[in-house]
C-alpha cells in the first residue's frame, strides 16, 4: 500500500521478562518437584517417610517463597497485585496461576504443620489436592508463555512437558543434596532411585531441547533467528552451559554414582543440575525477546 509505514518493526527497548522471571520458574520447579516426588516416596517407602514428610514442606515453603518474592518484585505495579484476587479475569493464565499457587502455599503450610505436630493423617488427607495443585503450579507458566503468541517457540504442550521434567530434575536433585548434607541418611535403594529419576528426567528434557534445535519444523524467520541467538548469540553461553550442567554432567555423574556406589558423585550431579537448570531457563526465556515482534 502506498504510504504504508511499519511502526513496530523494532526490538523492544529492554527485555520485559528477565532474570527475576527465570528465577521464578527455577524456584517453582524446586518447590513443586520436591512436593510431587515427596508424595511418591512417602507412599513407596513408608518405612523412611519421616525424611520426606519433613523436607517436602520445608523445601516447598522456602522455594515457593522465593517464587512469590521475585514475582512481586518483577511486577511493574506491585502494589496493585491484590486486584488479581478481588477483580479476577479467569481467561488469563496469570490470574489462574496466582490462584493455584496461593492454594498450593496453603497446602505446604498444612504439610509443615502436619510434620511439626507429628500428625501424619493430616498430611495424608491433603495428598490428592496437593498433587493436583503442585501439578498445575508447575505448568501454569507454560500457559502464560503459550499466550504470548508472537513468541513462536513458546508452544504450550512442549513447554508444559519441559516444565514437568524440570520439576522432576529439581526435586530429585534437591533431595539428593539434602541427603548428602545430612550424612546419607536415606536408604541406599532410595538414593539410587532418586539418581535414576534425575538421570531419566535429564535425558528426556535434553531430548526436547535437541529436538527443538535440530528437528523442529520452523514456520517463520523469527523461529530461525531465535535458534541462532540460542546457539550462537548473546545468550549462547547460558544455553550451552545449561545444556552441559543440567544434562550431560549429571547423567555421567549419576551413572558413576549408581554403578560404583560412590554417591558423592550424585550430590555433585545434583548441584550441577540445579545451577544448569537456571541457566537454560534463562536462555530460553531471553532469546525470543531479543527480536522484534513484527
Amino acid at each position: 500500500m502506498i504510504g504504508a509505514e511499519v511502526t513496530f518493526d523494532v526490538a523492544l527497548p529492554k527485555v520485559i521478562w528477565g532474570w527475576l522471571v527465570s528465577t521464578n520458574m527455577w524456584a517453582k520447579s524446586i518447590a513443586t518437584g520436591t512436593f510431587l516426588l515427596g508424595l511418591y516416596f512417602i507412599k513407596r517407602y513408608p518405612e523412611q517417610d519421616n525424611f520426606f514428610r519433613k523436607w517436602t514442606p520445608i523445601l516447598g515453603i522456602i522455594f515457593i517463597g522465593i517464587t512469590l518474592l521475585v514475582t512481586v518484585l518483577d511486577l511493574h505495579h506491585m502494589f496493585k497485585f491484590w486486584k488479581i484476587f478481588f477483580h479476577p479475569h479467569f481467561t488469563s493464565a496469570v490470574t489462574l496461576g496466582a490462584w493455584v499457587v496461593s492454594a498450593f502455599v496453603v497446602i505446604l503450610l498444612i504439610s509443615f504443620w502436619s510434620w511439626a505436630t507429628g500428625n501424619k493423617k493430616l498430611f495424608d488427607r491433603i495428598m490428592i489436592p496437593g498433587f493436583i495443585l503442585a501439578f498445575f503450579s508447575t505448568i501454569y507458566t507454560a500457559g502464560i508463555m503459550g499466550q504470548a503468541t508472537a513468541r513462536e517457540i513458546w508452544v504450550f504442550p512442549a513447554e508444559m512437558i519441559s516444565m514437568l521434567l524440570s520439576a522432576v530434575i529439581a526435586g530429585s536433585a534437591a533431595f539428593l543434596i539434602i541427603d548428602a548434607v545430612y550424612g546419607n541418611i536415606l536408604q541406599e535403594k532410595i538414593r539410587r532411585e532418586l539418581g535414576y529419576i534425575l538421570f531419566g528426567s535429564a535425558g528426556l528434557e535434553a531430548a526436547i531441547f535437541i529436538g527443538e534445535l535440530f528437528f523442529a519444523k520452523m514456520h517463520s524467520e523469527f523461529s530461525y533467528r531465535v535458534i541462532e541467538i540460542l546457539a550462537f548469540g548473546e545468550v549462547a553461553p547460558f544455553f550451552w552451559l545449561g545444556m552441559v550442567f543440567t544434562f550431560i554432567i549429571p547423567m555421567i555423574l549419576v551413572g558413576v554414582a549408581n554403578e560404583y556406589r560412590r554417591y558423592r558423585y550424585a550430590w555433585l550431579a545434583s548441584v550441577f543440575a540445579l545451577v544448569g537448570l537456571w541457566l537454560i531457563k534463562h536462555a530460553w526465556l531471553i532469546a525470543p525477546q531479543s527480536l522484534p515482534l513484527s
